[in-house]
């Protein structure tokens, strides 16, 4: 434990050091910069149009990329088919925070390896229990590796309560619509204009693989299987059935946003009858205590004060 106090401490010197070295060698050059841009203004532009600043941000991002395109080409060769599959599903359901499932994976192993190297290189070194310092590193290579998972799965979880929650308004403006003589795919699309969020994002993509030939059947299984929430699962299944038996999509959209909303309320009471067995330990641990003290405490002292015989 001493230690690593001592690590701390001693990098946080070094820091105090190198910074000050820093800004006395820099100090002249700093100086002159204020004074031009208090002069000429906060971007000095250059032929171009681009500001220093933004050229160095874009030679620095273009060797980022660079890079970065060179790790997904080593990696897409060691990742297997069934691995990326699991990896596109995941990335599926939470609406592909990442561009690819190498990329996905590429970060993984950058935040294990970062996360790692610093107590690789500085505390490993000068630590007296080497095998403690392992496990750590170990510890947090596995954290970094494990981290963009939890991620995707708060990603998938936020996106359904979003789409759930978007559906009803949704699907009342396409009925809205469709009962007005508008056919069901411009419903969609219009309504898909005007509603933001991952719901409409979902539709706007159905509808693109319908303008390059799928069927809307197909379209709609394939939307079926990009949201995971058996809510919207079973719209999908009724407006394709109904596509199929030949029935009015108004008739069918009405009762299922009634269902839906339905269902919204029964699980707001589900949540609400839940709400008093989540709040009886944080009152047996923090509330109870404390009422016990305030009660049974004058008598404590009295007791051990004056005593049983008192």
């Amino acid at each position: 434990m001493l230690n690593m106090i001592l690590l701390f401490l001693l990098i946080g010197f070094l820091t105090l050091i190198i910074t000050a070295i820093l800004l006395t060698v820099y100090k002249k050059q700093l100086v002159l910069n204020d004074r031009v841009n208090k002069f000429f203004g906060e971007a000095i532009t250059t032929l171009n149009g681009d500001s220093v600043k933004e050229r160095k941000n874009k030679r620095f991002s273009k060797l980022i990329e660079l890079y970065w395109t060179k790790g997904t080409q080593a990696l897409s060769k060691r990742v297997s088919s069934l691995e990326r599959k699991k990896l596109d599903t995941l990335l599926r359901d939470a609406g592909y925070p990442f561009k690819s499932a190498i990329d996905f994976r590429l970060f993984q192993i950058v935040l294990g390896v970062g996360l790692s190297l610093p107590v690789f290189f500085f505390l490993l070194p000068i630590a007296e229990n080497k095998m403690l310092a392992w496990l750590m590193i170990i510890t947090l290579a596995f954290l970094g590796f494990r981290i963009p998972i939890f991620y995707l799965g708060k990603k998938k979880t936020a996106r359904i309560k979003a789409i759930n929650r978007s559906m009803p308004d949704f699907f009342d403006t396409v009925n809205l619509l469709l009962e007005a003589g508008m056919g069901l795919d411009l419903a969609l699309a219009e309504v898909s204009r005007k509603i933001k969020g991952p719901l409409a994002d979902e539709f706007i993509q159905t509808l693109e693989d319908m303008k390059l030939g799928k069927s809307r059947r197909d379209s709609f299984y394939e939307l079926k299987k990009r949201v995971p929430s058996d809510s919207f699962q079973s719209v999908i299944t009724a407006l394709i059935q109904a596509d199929q038996l030949g029935i009015g999509m108004a008739k069918v959209l009405g009762n299922l946003t009634i269902r839906i909303r339905e269902q919204r309320r029964e699980a707001a009471r589900e949540q609400a009858m839940k709400a008093p067995v989540k709040m009886l330990f944080p009152m047996v641990i923090f509330i109870f205590p404390s009422i016990f003290i305030v009660i049974l405490g004058p008598l404590v002292i009295y007791l051990i004060t004056k005593g049983l015989g008192g």
